[in-house]
């Protein structure tokens, strides 16, 4: 008869530095409790045992799991003691999860369970070398935490020959939910696309067709809470972002951005602004006077928001959304300030529509390399086979965008124009970009930026 799996949950702790009860942290419509026994389930383990302090808030129903009472104050071992005078007698494999590891997978549970049904006596999690959580034991093995002193780690190191290491791909297994910054970083796990950092970089692409799914307001408060985490000079942190999801509100919008309709198909419309209303706050809590007029000061402020504005579509691409850019908000800045209530001293540098992309179009690549990146002094003879090679990269996309797309915005676009002549005929003479912002400076003086 195959040794019956039985997994024991260490929850009892107060979550002093986490600052909340981390059995019952929500990780993406799940609590954490939740989480480990559905890993452990899915494991083919079904008995589990979550050791409580007396006292603690009750489980979430429907949990199934056995819940083993300890005085508040103990350490884990005295958990441990007290669940393992609980086990069932047929329990033959012992699974250790605190709940501190909620982000662990069924299969490191599956793993360290058959390397002790295959005759190990621990079965060790590392990641990156490192020893983690849940670690599976013989039942005659962890019957030793009954011993004097006795701790997990004693039963791990006491005898190396009986130790199996299970090398995981999963960080969880090391990394756990300790601090609020544990709590924010699983979050964001779970709501991480399959992509790595850089390779989101290079798929990148402006989506302006979106479903009418709503992004849940939990889920914008930590994509700007991450974006807002980029550089800024001199910590200054002179932007804000207005985040528009009231239907008329996006209308209206809408029409002072060139009536593009993704920003009223969007369930949002972000403002990024570069904001100095904070700045001159402070300066006046200490009898001093912001100098607006500063030019200096003003591009800081655009440089600042222009970092968080690019943060922020990244991780809202990491997280399965799509974005675009709207330049078109700087077409009527006075009004768009009106509309969303700037202080003076702020104004929209750009907006976003963000929400779930319904479109697939195909990636216009970007100028060749070496037309960017220059070794020790500019290279000068590098720009004209970087716009040759520019021209052709456009040229790719427009041949291949009519081919599987039926062409962009619903016309074909012309195979013969290249990047030079669209950029030549978007900011030569006769620019429609020019005209739509030929006010744009006096604009911005009005609006509390002297740019002098």
């Amino acid at each position: 008869m195959t040794p019956r799996p039985v997994a024991i949950v260490p929850a009892a702790g107060r979550g002093v530095r986490m600052g909340a009860d981390k059995a019952l942290l929500e990780l993406a419509g799940a609590t954490a409790i939740e989480r480990v026994v559905q890993s452990c389930r899915d494991a083919g383990v079904a008995d589990v045992l979550v050791v409580r302090r007396e006292g603690a808030e009750p489980l979430p129903e429907g949990l199934g799991a056995q819940v083993v009472r300890v005085p508040a104050g103990g350490e884990m071992a005295d958990s441990l003691r007290a669940a393992e005078r609980a086990l069932p007698a047929d329990a033959g494999v012992v699974v250790v999860f605190p709940v501190d590891h909620a982000l662990v997978a069924a299969d490191t549970v599956l793993a360290g369970v058959a390397a002790v049904l295959q005759g190990a006596g621990v079965a060790l999690p590392l990641f990156r070398g490192k020893p983690g959580h849940p670690v599976a034991f013989s039942r005659a093995v962890f019957a030793e935490i009954q011993n004097a002193g006795a701790v997990l780690r004693d039963l791990v190191r006491r005898e190396p020959a009986r130790v199996r290491a299970l090398p995981s791909a999963n960080p969880w297994v090391l990394a756990d939910l300790d601090r609020p910054e544990d709590h924010r970083a699983a979050v964001c796990a779970l709501h991480a696309g399959p992509l790595p950092t850089v390779a989101q970089m290079f798929a990148h692409r402006s989506r302006r067709a979106y479903a009418p799914t709503p992004v849940p307001k939990a889920q914008l408060e930590r994509l700007v809470d991450a974006a807002r985490h980029a550089s800024t000079s001199s910590w200054l942190q002179a932007y804000s972002v207005v985040l528009v999801q009231d239907a008329e509100q996006k209308g209206a919008c809408a029409r002072l951005c060139s009536g593009q309709s993704h920003i009223v198909q969007a369930p949002v419309f972000a403002a990024v602004c570069a904001d100095l209303r904070k700045l001159a706050a402070a300066c006046g809590r200490h009898g001093a006077t912001l100098q607006t007029q500063s030019l200096e000061l003003f591009l800081q402020a655009v440089v600042d928001a222009a970092l968080l504005g690019q943060n922020l579509q990244l991780a809202a691409e990491a997280e399965g959304l799509g974005a675009c850019m709207i330049g078109a908000a700087r077409n009527h800045p006075i009004e768009l300030a009106q509309l969303l209530d700037l202080p003076p001293g702020c104004f929209a540098l750009f907006g976003m529509t963000i929400g779930v992309p319904t479109d697939d179009p195909v990636p216009r690549g970007r100028m060749p390399l070496p037309g960017v990146l220059h070794w020790e002094r500019y290279d000068h003879a590098a720009v004209d086979p970087a716009l040759d090679g520019t021209d052709a990269v456009i040229r790719a996309w427009a041949a291949r965008t009519n081919a599987e797309r039926g062409g962009y915005g619903g016309k074909p676009v012309n195979l013969d124009k290249g990047w030079t002549e669209r950029i030549a005929a978007a900011w030569g003479e006769g620019s429609s970009y020019l005209a739509a912002r030929q006010t744009l400076a006096d604009e911005l003086q009005r609006l509390g930026f002297g740019l002098g």
